[in-house]
Formats: C-alpha cells, sequence, structure tokens
C-alpha cells in the first residue's frame, strides 16, 4: 500500500474496499511532512466515540464511529485485523506515529484509526 505523494491527500487501499460497503475500508495519509503538519496530523487526536464523515465529490456522505485509536510498531502491527476480511461495515485510517528515523526515512510505528458505519449498515 502506497502513501500518496501529495501529503494534503488522503489514499485508498485498491483494489479494495469502497466508503460503506461491508469489509475494512483503509485510507491512509501523511502525518507531517518537511514543511510541518500534513492531512491526518489529528488523527491522534480522535477517542472512542468520535464520528468521521467520509464523503464523496457527488455529496454522499457516511458517518463512521471511532472504536479505538492504537499505535503498532511497523513489523508487529495486526494486518489482519487491519486489511483482512470482515462482515461488518468498517473503516481503518493509517498514518505514521513515533520518532522519525533519518536513516531509515521513516516513523518507527504506525498508528490506525480502527472505526465502524454508524448504524451499522
Amino acid at each position: 500500500m502506497d502513501v500518496p505523494e501529495d501529503t494534503e491527500i488522503v489514499g485508498i487501499l485498491q483494489p479494495g474496499v469502497l466508503a460503506g460497503a461491508k469489509g475494512n475500508v483503509i485510507m491512509d495519509g501523511h502525518v507531517d511532512s518537511y514543511t510541518g503538519p500534513a492531512i491526518f496530523f489529528n488523527l491522534k487526536k480522535l477517542r472512542p466515540g468520535d464520528t468521521i464523515i467520509v464523503s464523496n465529490k457527488t455529496g454522499r456522505r457516511l458517518t463512521y464511529v471511532v472504536e479505538s485509536v492504537e499505535s503498532f510498531i511497523t513489523a508487529e502491527a495486526p494486518l489482519e485485523r487491519i486489511f483482512g476480511d470482515t462482515e461488518e461495515h468498517r473503516l481503518n485510517l493509517i498514518t505514521c506515529t513515533g520518532k522519525y528515523s533519518r536513516k531509515k526515512k521513516e516513523h518507527e510505528m504506525r498508528l490506525v484509526v480502527f472505526a465502524k458505519l454508524q448504524n451499522g449498515t
């Protein structure tokens, strides 16, 4: 899964589940750039019960409710939980967190927001 080159754009895993469909919708974005905060800088502030609105160019809006916000060492992230099949309508937002390694040119951890479509539809 590639992160968008533009630090102000959210990417969606393709091929993958689209918002509103059954399964794990996976979206990712940068936390920061060399010049400052990026699109997912404030993900770490989300808490269980907060809402996330996903909309498209036609104006369709879906509301997801945050269930948890968790950080994982990159190599230890629960891939099946994040990317695997599910009968639920879920949204998982991914960004970087933790210390940045100039040598590796990456952050040491991943932040994942796990959310579920409101009303279970």
